[in-house]
């Protein structure tokens, strides 16, 4: 009962700030029309005043519910926002190494680690995994959303603002708040059984959300989950090997078992509390085939050829404890303690070490990469009638670690002088083990004035020091005007930062060939080894960014909301892997640096290095509306549209010990093109929902706008494309729900190498799409669903 009072209460003064009724329009309404009342969708980040009316933000905030994100048809957390949230790009890369098991997303046409994601408001750690194939997100991490069961989600807050001067690292496209569900719920599971139209990808899931409540609003709710995904394949028939499909080019074949928790414990003007996750997936997918008569096959093994399978296992955990509460003077203070990494165990199967001839193992362990975090907050915040001062501290440490797999995986044997280490996926040799760390403390605080009733300013600082570049200081300032209670004007400018991953800085993997009588080696070097530091490779330094945003919200009644917003970020100093400098490969290297590659017997080398500066510009439209129908009906509809674009502006200098200019080193075609124009251009989504109190029908519309890929060094442009998701589901009785529905029913494909130019792409090779293509090349699938609340 206190809670529906506090929402009554909440939607009265929503309802008062918002439209010309007054608030004791609310309390007229009869009960069974009250409890459907619509208040503004609350958002806890953007501003440390707790939680506030995503509309009324000083900047942009979207936030999708649980009714929206189950809606849409994936049960994957990734995918489910990636089919409602313009902007959000989710390609599923394949024949990618470990990017096929855990493909990142990114924002505003950024990369994955230029979002900054958090779990009820706390840092989330980022993947283990070092994306380095030529995927989206290429040279980068990312966080693993998929490792956070859906069915414990009670709603997600979009940031599209840079917000590093509150939140540190990482927040230059924007923040993703993953907020947990809390006190209220009800006690569920789901049964969900789909597959695509081309009979593959069968997927198979069970899920339970358990809750408890306590005395004083406190809860402890558990989920518990299990998926089961087969892969699908594209791969079209290899006409070079008698028609066979030979490749595997689609989702991986995964399984994960997933565990989330949220509790708080009220304890008079003390709440305990504590949330987290872990999860535990296997995985395979395929790397490219080897045909019989390949060199690097051994026909006595695999007479037909072979498919190497890339294995890994892949753990995740996340946990936070902490108190908050209220003192006597009011004001609000929180401490919290957040600990958790990612570990990436490469295992390959059905392969081979061509060097060691037939002694070869045909399954590896090629070794792992694992990255670990925690960090202490410690918040406070205190309201002077309109206005709010809030700061606080935070202190995190992180580590990195590369440990080296079985000696198979990795050595180069007599049979052959080329192929070492196990096919399809390398190992980590003893030279590449790593282990490396660093803390950093910041100092933030952030202040919320009311210059005026109808305009407000937010002025955010943060200083922070790494123990491994230094210090940075940024600052924000945002204004909102509010002329009338139906329209407000916000902007905001602010400058940002991303400090270059430890994975960046340290990541090494090489392999060897030889060379008559001599042993040559080549790979990747972190920046600290004595190869990439003969080659000029220096410290990493953070990449920083400007960010400016324009924007207006209007909103006539309490039900419809219609907001546009500009915006534009420059970063500086981004950081991306050098190309592969060999005297063969850069024609212009000098005599210095061949004769550095001769002298460290290394055939040849990239590292990491802060490259370029770049320019994204960018329009958001949003527009979201809710209609109460008779007899119980409603009708929901939210629309929204981006319009992103990056281009480089800025290219540094390489380093004067390779004799070869910074465009020739990083910005080959491929990479240019990748940066500038590899994601969509633009992206609309409109989801809509029509309920009874028996029947709910859902459609998510969405446009993924045109992008590029290059064939070789020539670039293609892909068109853009439609595609539609529906789902109708049935309340059998009080407990029980059925679903069907199904995801890109109209069967959409992505424009194919073939269909842009025969000449150019080659049609009939067995990869007909590109990886870049941003919903996957599936096609059409369909879902049931079975609900019980208990």
């Amino acid at each position: 009962m206190k809670r529906l009072l506090s929402l009554l209460s909440l939607g009265a003064l929503c309802h008062a700030a918002w439209a010309d009724a007054p608030t004791h329009d609310l309390y007229a309404l009869p009960l069974d029309e009250l409890v459907r009342v619509q208040t503004p969708p609350q958002a806890d980040v953007g501003s440390r005043d707790g939680a506030h009316n995503a509309p009324d933000a000083l900047v942009p905030i979207d936030v999708y519910t649980a009714e929206q994100l189950q809606s849409v048809g994936p049960l994957q957390l990734t995918q489910a926002l990636a089919a409602l949230v313009p902007g959000m790009n989710h390609p599923r890369p394949s024949i990618a190494d470990g990017t096929d098991h855990a493909p990142p997303f990114t924002l505003r046409a950024l990369n994955p680690d230029q979002v900054l994601v958090l779990v009820n408001g706390k840092r989330q750690h980022q993947g283990a995994l070092l994306h380095m194939n030529g995927t989206i997100g290429r040279g980068s991490t990312g966080v693993d959303l998929d490792a956070i069961p859906l069915l414990a989600v009670e709603r997600v807050e979009v940031l599209r603002d840079g917000a590093a001067a509150q939140y540190g690292s990482d927040a230059i496209a924007g923040i993703l708040n993953i907020v947990l569900k809390g006190y209220g719920h009800t006690s569920q599971a789901q049964l969900h059984l789909g597959q695509t139209t081309a009979g593959d990808g069968l997927q198979r899931q069970a899920s339970v959300f358990y809750t408890r409540p306590l005395a004083g609003d406190g809860f402890i709710n558990l989920t518990a989950e299990l998926r089961d995904r087969g892969a699908t394949n594209r791969a079209e028939p290899d006409p070079q090997d008698g028609g066979r499909t030979n490749l595997h080019f689609g989702d991986a074949d995964t399984q994960d078992a997933l565990l989330a928790w949220n509790a708080e414990v009220p304890r008079g003007d003390t709440t305990l509390y504590t949330h987290g996750q872990v999860s535990r997936r296997h995985s395979s997918a395929g790397a490219f085939f080897r045909p019989a008569g390949d060199e690097r096959n051994l026909p006595a093994l695999y007479p037909q050829g072979f498919l190497p399978r890339i294995e890994p296992r892949i753990s995740d955990l996340s946990a936070t404890l902490g108190a908050k509460g209220r003192w006597a003077d009011g004001t609000q203070w929180n401490l919290a303690y957040t600990g958790g990494g990612n570990d990436f165990h490469f295992y390959v199967a059905n392969s081979l070490n061509r060097s060691l001839g037939l002694s070869t193992p045909t399954t590896f362990d090629s070794g792992a990469t694992a990255v670990a975090q925690h960090s202490l907050n410690a918040d406070f915040s205190r309201a002077f009638g309109p206005h709010l001062l809030a700061g606080g501290y935070e202190y995190r440490r992180e580590r990195y670690r590369i440990r080296a797999g079985e000696p198979a995986s990795y050595l180069l044997g007599p049979d052959s002088p080329w192929y070492a280490g196990a096919q399809g996926f390398g190992g980590f040799a003893p030279d590449n083990a790593v282990s490396a760390q660093r803390s950093s403390h910041a100092l933030y605080l952030d202040l919320k004035y009311a210059l005026a009733p109808t305009l407000t300013l937010n002025a955010a600082t943060r200083a922070e020091h790494y123990s491994d570049f230094g210090p940075t200081v940024n600052g924000k300032l945002a204004l909102r005007l509010q002329p009338t209670p139906t329209w407000l004007l916000r902007t905001s400018i602010s400058s940002g930062f991303r400090a270059p991953s430890l994975a960046q800085t340290n990541y090494t993997s090489t392999s060897m060939v030889r060379d008559g009588a001599e042993i040559l080696q080549f790979g990747h070097y972190g920046v600290d080894h004595p190869v990439a530091r003969a080659l000029g490779a220096a410290d990493l330094k953070s990449e920083t960014s400007q960010h400016f945003t324009l924007g207006t919200v209007w909103r006539p009644t309490h039900n419809l909301t219609a907001s546009a917003d500009t915006f534009i970020t420059d970063i500086r100093d981004r950081i991306m892997p050098t190309g592969y400098i060999a005297g063969w490969n850069l024609a212009q290297l000098s005599p210095q640096a061949q004769a550095i590659l001769q002298q460290q017997h290394v055939d040849g080398a990239t590292y990491f290095t802060n490259a370029v500066g770049t320019r994204t510009r960018g329009v958001d439209l949003r527009l979201d509306y809710q209609h109460d129908l008779p007899q119980g009906r409603r009708w929901h509809l939210s629309a929204g549209w981006q319009h992103a674009r990056t281009r480089i502006t800025q290219v540094n200098r390489a380093p004067a010990v390779l004799g070869v200019d910074m465009t020739d080193l990083i910005l080959d075609p491929y990479t240019r093109v990748t940066m500038e124009s590899g994601q969509p251009s633009s992206a609309f989504k409109l989801w809509t929902a029509y309920s009874t109190p028996r029947h709910t029908l859902a459609a998510n519309v969405s446009r993924y706008g045109s992008y590029a890929s290059t064939y070789g060094y020539t670039p293609v442009t892909f068109a853009a494309r439609w595609t539609l998701d529906l789902q109708w589901r049935y309340q059998i009785n009080t407990h029980t729900t059925l679903t069907l529905g199904g995801t890109n029913v109209l069967n959409t494909k992505p424009e194919a190498w073939g269909e842009t130019d025969d000449a150019i792409t080659g049609a009939g090779k067995p990869i007909r799409y590109s990886q870049y293509a941003p919903f996957g090349y599936n096609g059409a699938a369909y879902y049931l669903r079975l609900g019980i609340q208990f």
